[in-house]
């Protein structure tokens, strides 16, 4: 008897914090706000360890204002995704015995013509996309989107399996390439999007992932870049 009364002691304990916990500390926040007070271009300032370079680029391309007043959305690349790009412009400006550049010396009008391939006009949140299943692409294409430099770009939604079950996991916004190869969907570049729906005043915003290739080929902005800069 001596034995029990220590042990019913302390399931008592357990019990009455259990409760204690469940009644007095737990606060339910509820999902997260995705609305932002400010515009696109604000959200872009105010979030420097992705975007400080991204707004950097946005102004010198003369886009700040279509990230402040129109309504867009905007699939973001950070700052690691232009960062690469520049260090390929460079080691390939360092085979050419050339010398290296900063971001500032790039002519505004590549920045431009980058740039413009991830805005589409008006707001699409994740769930205004079509389904995109890159297995079976004849039944889920996803859908074609003209960005706003002309680019063209499929953008839809990926459904995950979950517990062997088809379709019915997580869906993940993906952005394709779409014109690099027309006839071989498969063959083309594509990017997922790491982080949705970031509703700023002026439209919403979409993080893309960490190491995507900035303009979507790899070789493409090295090219422009160096011609450009080759004119001035």
């Amino acid at each position: 008897m001596r034995k029990l009364l220590p042990i019913a002691g302390i399931l008592l304990m357990v019990g009455l914090l259990f409760s204690a916990c469940k009644k007095d500390y737990y606060v339910d926040g509820g999902l997260a706000d995705p609305h932002y007070k400010g515009t696109i271009y604000d959200y872009l300032v105010k979030n420097p360890y992705l975007f400080d370079t991204i707004a950097y680029i946005v102004e010198k391309a003369g886009l700040k204002e279509t990230l402040q007043n129109d309504s867009v959305t905007f699939f973001a690349p950070t700052d690691q995704s232009v960062v690469d790009a520049l260090a390929d412009l460079n080691e390939y400006r360092y085979q050419m015995v050339e010398d290296s550049v900063k971001l500032g010396d790039i002519p505004p009008a590549v920045w431009r013509k980058f740039l413009d391939r991830y805005i589409l006009k008006g707001k699409y949140t994740a769930n205004k996309f079509a389904r995109m299943d890159p297995v079976n692409i004849y039944a889920y294409p996803g859908i074609n989107y003209v960005m706003a430099g002309g680019y063209i770009l499929n953008i839809g939604l990926v459904y995950q399996n979950y517990n062997n079950v088809e379709a019915v996991g997580a869906r993940i916004l993906t952005l394709t390439d779409i014109t690099f190869d027309p006839v071989t969907f498969n063959n083309n570049l594509r990017v997922i999007v790491s982080s949705s729906d970031i509703q700023p005043t002026n439209g919403v915003l979409h993080v893309l992932s960490m190491r995507h290739t900035f303009g979507f080929r790899p070789i493409e902005f090295l090219l422009a870049a160096e011609q450009a800069l080759q004119n001035k």
